[in-house]
């Protein structure tokens, strides 16, 4: 009896494993469908010359977040910026990226972006966007799912670029937030 129930309590370790391996399985799954399924509306967006995926980046952190509160403000442009390393921690953003996700700047500054992530984010788009980043691109584009902070949702085309200092040294990221959940041609 008692190696029959050591044969049982040997199996439960595997069977754990198995339904791990599952899981994760699944979740790559996933993540790869979201991952195509993005790639594709990207495609028809840059396709399309009314959808405003042309965005101008902007090249330094003064041109990112301007310390005039007014001329910030006015930018109808969703602008956040992020530090170069470690966790990609928020240094700030505008109001209009405010308004779009719903957090005040004050709430984000020292997090990074996760807030704006859920089961939808195109995990997979933005690691290789950030990837492309560090291997030198002046620019990269994204979609991807985002959240804001009462948990909507929203179809978030994201235009990545580095911000550099007068040396020409790479200092920060900055990201805009385009907001193309309210078009239905795509």
């Amino acid at each position: 009896m008692a190696k029959s129930l050591e044969t049982v309590e040997d199996r439960q370790p595997e069977q754990l494993k198995s339904w791990q391996l599952f899981a994760r399985l699944q979740r790559r799954l996933h993540r790869r469908a979201i991952r195509i399924r993005e790639a594709k509306l990207q495609k028809r967006i840059e396709d399309d010359a009314t959808a405003g995926s042309h965005v101008s980046l902007p090249k330094t952190l003064k041109e990112a977040l301007p310390e005039d509160i007014e001329i910030r403000s006015k930018d109808e442009r969703a602008i956040m910026v992020t530090e170069v390393g470690g966790r990609f921690d928020i240094i700030g953003c505008n109001k209009a990226w405010e308004n779009l996700c719903g957090y005040a700047e004050c709430e984000v500054v020292g997090k990074n972006s996760t807030a704006l992530q859920g089961p939808e984010t195109n995990y997979d788009g933005l690691r290789e966007a950030v990837a492309r980043l560090f291997e030198g691109e002046d620019e990269v584009k994204v979609i991807t799912t985002n959240y804001r902070k009462d948990g909507s949702k929203f179809k978030n085309f994201l235009t990545m670029g580095p911000l550099r200092d007068e040396n020409g040294k790479l200092t920060h990221f900055v990201a805009v937030l385009n907001n193309i959940g309210a078009r239905t041609s795509w």
